[in-house]
């Protein structure tokens, strides 16, 4: 390799000139460097396709029972990553009458999708991180600066379903092996410490039908679905905040019934834990009964299941606007003095006063707003010993779910005017949830037809 980089240089120079003398003039050879390198990655890949061949495979063959006859190599044109590949390979027709046609080539590379397993794994891991057109814009920028081969919207948009379709495969397949087959899952990142699982659920705006209106336009039917997501996390104790902190964390996500999705979550812990009968795990999530009764089939006997203080003070704050007004003296005093008493595990005495306010007011709207909060504290209580937690020094709110919530979610699927159809949505989540737990890499080589 070395002794080629000098005839590299030249041909670099024959063909963009060289002359450096200040830092603009070495930003435009950068960018003409990466044109150059771009270029011989593009004719590199072509000559690769010649160096595999064609695929012929004789003059007849049998593929799933039924016979096919060679015709002639034809010509074909893919997506490659760094820009179009034009091959030739042997091409066969069916025998009898609807057969239809084969490739052995196109399939044993699987690249019958007409692009090749590296441009997908980066364009998508482009669009994966932001939205459609700005993903686009920088992948060009950087593959194909020279403007040709550009990628088209629509290819890129069905490239990800192809791909969100088979990350679900695999996810499915792990559910399969673990609660159909009781098989033990791969282990990966396993947590040797305390683990934190947090759950939540994000509305996203999904086209739920569609209806054809004059001219032939289409109308769709909006609405919202529950994206459900879980984070599996290390839990450290940072000894300057004096604080428990989430680290190395993971996530599953689905749109999908609770019971369904939990076995995702189960996966998950499964996979980052050596021994779940003897792991230390701490669940955290809001009020929603979802959650929490199925938390339990989970959990073992050295779970703590805790409701996120910033949620329970929520409660609070949203009682004390109707009690006091939004921002008063009032309004601090009881906030303040409340999410005191719940600091120092004293829940059952904060419902007490609830009870006595709710008694004690004429306004039956009043009371029944104030029950309704009494309600969601009674059925929490035995999940805010808040003092016991910091004691044991765990987390004791579900911040890394909220930020999921944002940033694996919303991020991606609840950007400004976005709607998904399903099918889009569901794939994307799983290359957000991929990404996001740093295995994309992994996943997507697991998704290919050949792999181990």
């Amino acid at each position: 390799m070395t002794e080629l980089i000098p005839q590299l240089l030249q041909y670099f120079k024959d063909a963009y000139g060289f002359n450096i003398s200040n830092s603009s003039e070495l930003f435009e050879t950068e960018r003409n460097m990466l044109e150059f390198l771009m270029q011989i990655g593009r004719d590199l890949m072509n000559k690769v396709f010649v160096e595999i061949g064609t695929g012929y495979m004789g003059s007849k063959i049998e593929k799933d029972g039924k016979e096919f006859k060679f015709k002639e190599n034809r010509e074909q044109g893919i997506h490659g990553l760094f820009g179009q590949i034009v091959y030739k390979r042997a091409y066969y027709v069916g025998t009898e009458s609807g057969v239809g046609t084969y490739t052995p080539l196109d399939e044993m590379l699987s690249i019958d999708k007409k692009h090749t397993p590296g441009f997908n794994y980066f364009l998508s891991s482009f669009t994966g991180r932001e939205a459609y057109q700005e993903s686009l814009n920088r992948f060009h920028e950087i593959f194909r600066p020279d403007g040709k081969d550009l990628v088209s919207m629509r290819k890129s948009l069905d490239m990800d379903y192809e791909l969100g379709e088979r990350l679900e495969r695999l996810r499915q397949e792990e559910i399969e092996q673990v609660f159909d087959k009781g098989e033990e899952i791969k282990k990966d990142d396993v947590i040797e410490g305390t683990m934190a699982i947090s759950i939540d659920a994000t509305k996203v705006r999904e086209k739920l039908g569609e209806e054809i209106i004059a001219d032939g336009k289409k109308k769709y039917k909006i609405g919202f679905k529950d994206a459900k997501i879980a984070s599996v996390s290390e839990v450290i104790w940072d000894e300057v905040e004096e604080e428990a902190k989430c680290i190395n964390t993971t996530y599953v996500s689905g749109i999908e019934y609770a019971d369904d999705f939990f076995k995702r979550i189960w996966v998950e812990i499964n996979r980052r834990s050596n021994d779940l009968s003897k792991a230390q795990m701490v669940f955290l999530g809001d009020g929603a009964t979802w959650i929490w009764d199925r938390v339990p089939d989970l959990s073992n006997i050295n779970s703590v299941k805790i409701l996120d203080y910033y949620h329970a003070c929520e409660h609070l704050s949203d009682l004390c606007k109707v009690l006091y007004g939004e921002g008063t003296d009032q309004y601090w005093e009881g906030f303040n003095k409340w999410r005191d008493m719940f600091d120092k595990g004293k829940v059952e005495d904060v419902i007490d006063e609830l009870k006595q306010i709710r008694d004690e007011s004429r306004k039956k709207s009043l009371g029944d707003l104030i029950q309704k909060e009494i309600n969601y504290f009674e059925a929490n209580k035995d999940r805010m010993k808040y003092d016991e937690y910091r004691k044991m020094k765990l987390p004791i709110g579900s911040g890394t779910i909220e930020s999921a919530c944002k940033n694996v979610i919303g991020g991606r699927l609840k950007q400004g005017g976005m709607t998904c159809s399903e099918s889009g949505a569901e794939g994307m989540l799983q290359i957000r949830s991929s990404i996001k737990s740093g295995r994309y890499y992994t996943d997507f080589s697991r998704t290919l037809p050949n792999a181990a």
